[in-house]
């Protein structure tokens, strides 16, 4: 038994995506500007994803990868006071659209790069 656990600890794990981005510009309410939140970063957990943006961490699940859908793509279910969803490509662009509501609804798209390995 004490084999069998050696062996599959040694057995190649497919490596975690992470990824570090920068957002260069938000648009909202028919305006867009730079962004001033900071850095984006992105990192796979397993079966979920961890996406933190101006000091906030949200979680979200993949709906697709790299090598399914030819971007990795995270939507963001309702927490926090927002939902979203988050694009990253092969050429390393990334976009993003979050939304919510206070006194009415509210769309925010940004988009950056990013660098980082996996997905």
């Amino acid at each position: 038994m004490k084999r069998l656990l050696a062996l599959i600890t040694l057995l190649p794990t497919p490596a975690l995506a992470n990824f570090d981005c920068s957002i260069e510009r938000q648009c909202g309410g028919g305006a867009c500007e730079a962004f001033a939140g900071g850095p984006m970063t992105v990192r796979e957990l397993g079966d979920s994803w961890q996406v933190e943006i101006a000091g906030t961490i949200y979680e979200g699940y993949e709906t697709t990868t790299m090598e399914t859908g030819g971007e990795v793509s995270i939507v963001l279910p309702p927490q926090q006071g927002i939902s979203g969803l988050v694009s990253i490509y092969p050429s390393g662009e990334v976009s993003f659209t979050v939304h919510a509501y206070s006194e009415g609804a509210v769309a925010i798209t940004g988009s950056g790069n990013c660098s980082g390995e996996g997905g």
